[in-house]
Parts: C-alpha cells; structure tokens; sequence
C-alpha cells in the first residue's frame, strides 16, 4: 500500500506570507529552512508520494487575482521540480473561510478519492502543516501529523476539537525542522 505525504503550502513549504496573506508576488516567495534540501532527501529516498492542499482565500477574486498568484506558485513549483521534488497531486480551496466548504481544509471534500483508494495506506500517511487545523484535518483524513509549528494556532477558530486534543491525539511530531522531519519520516 502507498503512503503518501500531504503537504500544506503556506508556512509549511514556504514561509507564511505577509498581510495581506498572500503570495502574489515572487518577492514576497521565501522557501521555510531547508526545506528544499530535506524534502528533496524525502522525495527521494523515502517511500512516500507527496501531495499539496492548500487553503487561498478568494484566490480569483478581484482581491487576489489568479494572475497574480501563479507566478510565484509555478516559480515554487519550478524550483522544488529542479530538485527531484515533484508532487504527485496538487490541491488548491479557493474558497474563504466565512463560506463554511466541505473542500476546505481541514474538512476533507476535495480528498475523497484518498479515502476510497484501498491502494492507499491513509493510517500511515501524514499530514504536513503550520496551523492546528492541519491537525484537525489529519485527524479527520484518520492519519497522524506532523506540526512544522506547534506554537501557530492562526486556524484556531477554524477548529471543532480542542487543541489539547488534537496535539495530544493526532500529532506525530512537533517540530521546526524540515531535518527532523525527514529523520522521523526515515523510520516510518
């Protein structure tokens, strides 16, 4: 059975973005630590297929326009492709959080055919995120996550369990480093 890695975006893979939230620009794109180097080790050596899901308020809205984001996101892209990083998949909610959708991380809409696919080991995937609600999203994929950064609970509101829960039940790995990550994923 597959395993496989699903990664979020902002924060995680790059460093969360300045106000207003977005990355519509390719300079305000800044890769988190050392991510290239360790996730390209992952995606290279490790049994795991990676995925990305990604929240992006109102991305095609006058306020964040697609054109505005694509540059930067292709730029990633390209750069993490240059690597021997490539995603298997990547999923994007457009949505804004007011809009309460089934496909809008953490609830797990958009990611049914993971869940249907006896092919695929959900148990033994991970959830890969900044923000308590990648954990609650884990939770309700039922796999564990890894926390790139225990202390941002931005998504709070967001949330329907408590956080002593969530990180007590459903997190693998607390951590800061894309390093550790790789060192725990290793053994998995």
């Amino acid at each position: 059975m597959q395993k496989y890695l699903f990664i979020d975006r902002d924060g995680t893979l790059i460093e969360s973005p300045p106000s207003p939230l977005q990355i519509d620009s390719i300079e305000k794109l800044r890769f988190y630590p050392q991510v290239i180097t360790w996730l390209a080790k992952i995606a290279t050596k490790l049994n795991f297929k990676l995925v990305m899901v990604t929240n992006q308020n109102g991305l095609g809205t006058i306020s964040y326009p697609i054109n505005t984001f694509l540059p930067a996101h292709n730029f990633m892209l390209d750069v993490f492709k240059n690597e021997c990083i490539e995603f298997y998949e990547i999923i994007i909610d457009d949505s804004l959080p007011e809009e309460n959708s089934a496909k809008r991380k953490p609830r797990i809409g958009r990611m049914t055919h993971y869940l249907n696919n006896p092919a695929i080991d959900i148990k033994n995937s991970f959830v890969i995120g900044d923000r308590i609600t990648d954990v609650q999203f884990a939770k309700n994929l039922g796999c564990k996550a890894i926390n790139i950064n225990a202390e941002n609970i931005r998504g709070q509101k967001e949330i329907t369990d408590t956080i002593d829960e969530l990180r007590t039940n459903w997190t693998a790995l607390e951590t800061t480093s894309w390093k550790e990550i790789y060192e725990f994923l290793k053994v998995q």
